[in-house]
């Protein structure tokens, strides 16, 4: 076995984030040393625009693309959508590095690159933990976590310079429903034999008290399901299947079926299957398309669709648009996942409309059906403590989220002039005695639409907003040719102007003003002049006339069509 790098002093390490610093998702970080780069993660952000058709936020690899003969390698710390969301993307964009990753991380990552035909792009490896990798002049070592999906990894990156540490999404749970305990011995003896800079994720350190542990979990539902007096749906992460294979086992202890709802839900079953997690009798579960010929309350609905997405199984079970599965009086729904920033709007409209069904309804701010996957403020002291960084930079969070991590860190002996708090962009330059920032990259993100990858410009997507806020007018005429005079009577079309009371009036006063501008047209005919401009003067006229009238300017498309 090849020796750990070797220490050199004048060494200089950068470490770049290109997304999750200073936001909630899209975490996506390069280091570098003089000769080699390694790229932590590369996931996507589901996006607040998705009303202008905008689904997805990934990274701009712009930057990252006038390094990519020195990354050599990928780690994905695990499976969820904003660590491994935006590889194929990144493989497309021309970063071929092999990925390392955990078994059940590897899988998931399999099936989002073969949803876009990358999955024979790059080697796909998997990593066990206490197992290293050589890269470059880097050894990695993966270190297990507990967190809210299985194989979760925090990173330990021997350097030149010393030893840095990522902790990926983390919390310290004593009774994991699938996997170990967190081995905390080996983030002590990281410590004691000294650590140059820890990462560590930042998410719940406004929360001071300890988190839920699964078992307290898994103790609650179990109580809830014996009370249940009709059917009980729960919805959560697809991802969280050390959850789901709790529910499953208390379901046959029960005598009840499960029946799940959702592509991402049964395809993680399939995988948490693949991965060994998961092997009860198969006679447990029914199809979806069946339920109505079984006891209803003698199922348990699993669906996807718990932060109010609107194409979601559950948000079409809330407004009674499900093909197979309806809401009655006496059945239970179980909410069982924190709200993502940004989506507290589409998740509050979704209980309402659960509530308006007649089922009773339970959520994380109202009862323990849900612990969170990241460390608490005890936690993450427990973990600077049991390290004992020289160097301390918050990741994973909002940017008071990283302050609040920094002034913790500093509670805990980091000296001040050794945290750095970064956003995304800001690169970071290391070396043995200082930390600094030398860099800012813009432009960090692309707006896609849809897995393929479309990207919605910053020009695309004014228009999008300009349509949504000031409508679209169409004004369709026919002309002859060769002697340019007028075949037809004018039409307006109009979309997203007014209401349908009002809509009429104003289409015909509108049919009014084009008409002045065809007499001032054939005029000019008659005189044996053809108004070139003629399409951009009903443009210039109709904007006016919506804009003395209602007050706004639409997008007016003048359509002649010449035959």
């Amino acid at each position: 076995m090849s020796s750990s790098p070797k220490k050199i002093a004048n060494h200089k390490i950068k470490i770049t984030p290109y997304g999750g610093l200073g936001e909630i998702g899209m975490n996506c970080m390069l280091i570098e040393t003089e000769s080699t780069a390694i790229l932590i993660d590369c996931g996507l952000m589901f996006s607040e625009l998705d009303h202008f058709g905008v689904e997805f936020v990934i990274p701009n690899f712009t930057h990252m693309l006038t390094k990519k003969s020195k990354i050599k390698a990928i780690f994905a710390t695990h499976g969820h959508e904003d660590h491994i969301g935006a590889l194929s993307f990144a493989l497309k964009a021309g970063i071929r590095a092999p990925i390392y990753a955990s078994q059940f991380t590897t899988l998931m990552i399999r099936e989002r690159l073969k949803e876009t035909g990358m999955h024979e792009t790059v080697p796909l490896n998997v990593m066990n933990p206490g197992g290293h990798v050589d890269i470059g002049d880097m050894r990695i070592m993966a270190a297990s976590v507990n967190h809210s999906i299985i194989d979760a990894f925090a990173l330990f990156i021997d350097t030149p310079l010393g030893k840095i540490i990522h902790t990926g999404d983390f919390k310290m749970d004593a009774s994991p429903h699938f996997g170990d305990i967190m081995d905390q011995n080996v983030f002590k003896k990281a410590g004691d034999e000294g650590v140059l800079l820890l990462m560590s994720d930042s998410t719940n350190v406004e929360r001071e008290e300890h988190g839920h542990q699964d078992v307290d979990i898994a103790e609650r539902f179990e109580a809830l399901f014996k009370k249940a007096e009709g059917l009980i749906l729960i919805s959560m992460f697809s991802s969280n299947v050390g959850r789901m294979a709790n529910i499953f086992t208390m379901a046959e202890k029960m005598g009840k079926k499960i029946a799940l709802t959702g592509r991402s839900m049964e395809q993680n079953v399939r995988l948490a299957h693949e991965r060994g997690v998961i092997s009860v009798n198969s006679n447990l579960f029914i199809p979806i398309d069946n339920l109505r010929q079984y006891d209803r309350k003698k199922v348990i609905v699993m669906s996807t669709g718990c932060q109010g997405e609107p194409r979601s199984a559950l948000n079409r079970i809330a407004h009674a648009e499900h093909a197979h599965v309806k809401l009655d009086q006496g059945d239970l729904v179980i909410l069982s996942s924190s709200e993502i920033p940004g989506n507290e709007v589409a998740i509050s409209k979704l209980v309402n409309e659960l509530f308006k069904c007649g089922a009773d309804v339970l959520y994380d701010a109202i009862e323990d059906v849900h612990t969170s996957g990241h460390a608490t403020r005890p936690e993450l002291k427990k973990m600077i403590e049991m390290v004992k960084p020289k160097f301390f930079l918050p990741i994973h969070g909002e940017y008071r989220h990283l302050v609040h991590h920094a002034t913790l860190a500093e509670e805990c002996g980091v000296k001040s002039e050794n945290i750095c708090v970064v956003q995304n962009g800001e690169m970071i330059e290391l070396g043995p005695d200082d930390i600094q920032i030398v860099e800012e990259i813009t432009e960090l993100r692309v707006l896609v639409a849809g897995r393929e990858g479309e990207e919605v410009t910053k020009t695309l997507l004014k228009d999008r907003r300009k349509l949504a806020e000031t409508g679209v007018v169409f004004c369709l005429m026919t002309r002859e040719k060769d002697s340019g005079k007028i075949l037809s009577k004018p039409e307006i079309i109009a979309r997203g102007l007014v209401n349908e009371s009002m809509e009429s009036w104003l289409i015909d006063e509108a049919l009014k003003v084009v008409q002045e501008q065809i007499q001032r047209y054939k005029k000019d005919l008659k005189q044996g002049v053809i108004n070139k401009d003629f399409a951009e003067e009903i443009r210039v006229e109709l904007r006016r006339f919506f804009d003395r009238n209602i007050g706004k300017k639409p997008t007016v498309i003048p359509v002649i069509m010449d035959v």
